[in-house]
């Protein structure tokens, strides 16, 4: 049974980002790095771990992109864990985490093959499609949020 926690140490977060970049960079030949943004530093980060093996299955990051609004970003489960809920677990907490600070809208920059994903959980498409290091189609997904 995975559970919800923040990377807190040095070796957590380099496990944290480097699930991020095997997940969402790698596959797509993009260079290390690219798995950070400047919203780092302001950023809540959240990851599913296996509460038994310590493995962290899934990760994702909330930040205030405005206020009351904030953005989900950088949802990545591993490969081997994908559709099995880690997903559902890990928007479920950040949604959740966005009610307590108070955000009435949550927003997503999402590849357009996650549009579905993420209208599934009440998201809907808000924007325009862009590129994004020249091989990722993006598209804004917003969610008002229910309290």
């Amino acid at each position: 049974m995975p559970m919800i926690r923040t990377p807190k140490s040095r070796e957590e977060f380099k496990a944290y980002y480097a699930l991020r970049y095997k997940v969402l960079r790698e596959p797509w030949g993009h260079p290390k790095g690219t798995e950070k943004d400047d919203y780092e530093p302001i950023s809540e980060h959240f990851m599913a771990v296996d509460e038994k093996t310590a493995e962290i299955l899934g990760v994702i990051k909330l930040f205030e992109k405005a206020p009351g609004a904030g953005q989900v970003s950088h949802l990545a489960v591993a490969t081997e864990y994908q559709h099995k809920g880690i997903g559902k677990f890990l928007i479920e907490t950040v949604e959740q985490r966005a009610r307590e600070r108070g955000f009435t809208t949550l927003g997503a920059m999402t590849r357009s093959t996650a549009t579905a994903y993420f209208e599934k959980y009440g998201y809907h498409v808000a924007g325009v499609s862009t590129l994004y290091l020249g091989t990722t189609h993006l598209i804004w997904m917003e969610k008002e949020l229910k309290y």
